[in-house]
């Protein structure tokens, strides 16, 4: 067993070191950038918001809690010992989990390599999924394995390639939120024998396994257009800017007014989307003309009146409340249920499917 282990995985090594030598370094740095087109995880993209948690919500949701001894930098001996946690996150779509694996080295004189990953469906003795641990939703050979495992500790989630190893069997999201068996193996990095070891997770139990959040978070997978059912050509153009240090939200809702076409739009102030409603401030511009006419009028010219204000609320990947208050303009106010028209490709409600 231990040999077609290793020689499964020294081919799969072998043909990854030959790709990448063919591969020229801005092929290399496109391939590493294209996060959000090339999403490969079975789990869908805002799964998690804002950071991932570094500890479960409840110690009873941990799959597992172990300390392992492992081999340091080019020891032979399991001269280190590194803390396990496992659990799983629900997400906000019905069925579907994200599995989190946190590591902190604990002891010893060296750095000790992040381990590489395999799992499969079901309880296996030898794993033939790669996996990634990964800092956030990605494609390809983008995880943390090699690097050093912190002595504070790190948390990632957990990413399974759909094609083993020998392409003979397939790994899908219904195999991850299943029961399946996950191995952390520095075989490749020690010169000493073989350290793996495996772990068998338990099914994903919505009522054992907590969301991030007890509201969700209105994150960059919302933006899109969106669409109220039985009023025509009316709707939100709604954009999440996902930035590294804070967020922003645009929207451009769209109606009629007196028989024309007419649209407020509005803009949250750069921060971190915190759960639940989002309440982002609407105005009426005016006084400007069409982008063809060649004397424009300057910025300082142009009208600006506060509308009111909006608030949205997650319903589910393809449902949002919104709420309206367009006094201060004298439109009204109310709450409309809003429906998804357009996706964002790369971003879609989940990786398998397109609506």
């Amino acid at each position: 067993m231990h040999s077609r282990r290793a020689i499964s995985r020294l081919f799969f090594l072998i043909t990854m070191l030959m790709a990448s030598a063919v591969m020229s370094p801005a092929q290399a740095q496109v391939q590493k950038l294209n996060l959000l087109t090339d999403l490969g995880t079975p789990f869908p993209p805002g799964c998690l918001s804002i950071e991932i948690p570094d500890q479960p919500r409840s110690a009873d949701t941990l799959l597992v809690n172990q300390v392992i001894g492992v081999p340091s930098i080019d020891s032979t001996t399991q001269d280190a010992e590194v803390s396990v946690r496992i659990w799983r996150v629900a997400c906000a779509d019905e069925g579907l989990s994200v599995v989190l694996v946190r590591l902190q080295q604990l002891n010893g004189n060296n750095f000790v390599i992040v381990p590489q990953v395999f799992a499969e469906a079901g309880d296996v003795e030898v794993p033939f999924h790669e996996a990634q641990l990964l800092a956030r939703p990605g494609g390809g050979n983008v995880g943390a394995s090699g690097g050093f495992v912190s002595l504070v500790g790190e948390t990632w989630m957990l990413g399974v390639q759909q094609a083993s190893i020998d392409e003979l069997t397939t790994f899908l999201p219904e195999d991850y939120n299943e029961g399946f068996s996950l191995e952390l193996t520095w075989e490749s990095f020690s010169p000493a024998q073989p350290v793996f070891f495996r772990f068998l997770l338990d099914r994903f139990d919505p009522t054992i396994d907590p969301p991030q959040f007890e509201q969700q978070v209105l994150n960059g997978r919302y933006s899109g257009q969106w669409r109220l059912a039985g009023k025509p050509r009316t709707g939100l153009v709604l954009q999440i800017a996902e930035q590294l240090d804070d967020n922003f939200v645009f929207a451009m809702f769209f109606t009629y007014l007196d028989g024309a076409p007419f649209w407020v739009g509005g803009n949250t102030e750069p921060s971190t989307l915190e759960p639940g409603p989002v309440t982002i401030p609407m105005a009426i511009n005016a006084n400007g003309e069409f982008l063809s006419v060649e004397n424009q009028p300057p910025p300082e010219a142009i009208e600006v009146t506060p509308a009111g204000q909006i608030t949205l609320e997650v319903v589910n990947c393809n449902e949002l409340n919104m709420a309206y208050d367009f006094s201060p303009a004298g439109l009204g106010s109310g709450t409309l249920k809003l429906e998804r028209l357009i996706r964002i490709a790369g971003y879609d409600c989940n990786p398998w499917q397109h609506r």
